[in-house]
């Protein structure tokens, strides 16, 4: 009766799986901080004024209906946010968008210091 060695098979098998491991990609991929606090949802008496923003693919953001660019949605959304106390930025997505673009415009609004953007769950089709 002949023995057969198992040695060989499970060295292979090592050297498979070192390699798989190293071959990997490990990086962290970037992090968004999110705050789900829980607010009361009592009226105020002052009015919040909400900007609704659709990310396309392109380069371009739209609200109301006109397209913007990065450099243009920054002073459009300045101008909004000076005529108003308080404002809600909602960033919502088409269907074809990445979610690396998504959060290419999150993070620009973010170095920008624009505040209070939420995330858009679904977006309406709007005709362009």
């Amino acid at each position: 009766m002949t023995k057969i060695s198992l040695t060989p098979i499970i060295d292979v098998v090592f050297i498979l799986l070192i390699f798989f491991m190293l071959a990997s990609n490990f990086n962290k991929i970037g992090e968004l901080r999110m705050d789900m606090s829980k607010e009361s949802s009592q009226s105020s008496n002052e009015d919040i004024k909400v900007i609704k923003l659709f990310v396309e693919q392109s380069d371009s953001v739209i609200s109301n209906g006109k397209r913007y660019d990065d450099d243009e949605l920054l002073t459009m959304i300045n101008l909004a946010i000076q005529e108003a106390n308080r404002y809600s930025i909602v960033l919502t997505a088409k269907h074809d968008v990445t979610y690396q673009r998504y959060l290419t415009v999150m993070n620009h609004l973010k170095k920008n210091k624009i505040e209070n953007v939420t995330i858009g769950i679904k977006a309406n089709e709007t005709k362009n």
